[in-house]
């Protein structure tokens, strides 16, 4: 099976990827890290990708106490 790979955007460090498979109908949206290159998750669609994304980098922020701002 025969792919056309299109970077599409460059988010927060992640590349995020338009995957045209023959036929043209299998179309797919593949996140890559920014860290090492693997390709870290498949989705159909690309809003479903960015949310991936945006999810993924929150996730990763420390929950640590915080002073109040007065």
């Amino acid at each position: 099976m025969q792919s056309r790979r299109h970077t599409e955007a460059n988010i927060l460090g992640y590349r995020l990827d338009r995957v045209e498979s023959h036929p043209a109908e299998a179309i797919r949206y593949e996140v890559t890290s920014p860290d090492n290159g693997i390709v870290l998750a498949h989705f159909p669609d690309r809003p479903s990708a960015e949310r991936f994304i945006v999810m993924r980098e929150l996730r990763q922020i420390s929950t640590r106490p915080r002073n109040p701002a007065f």
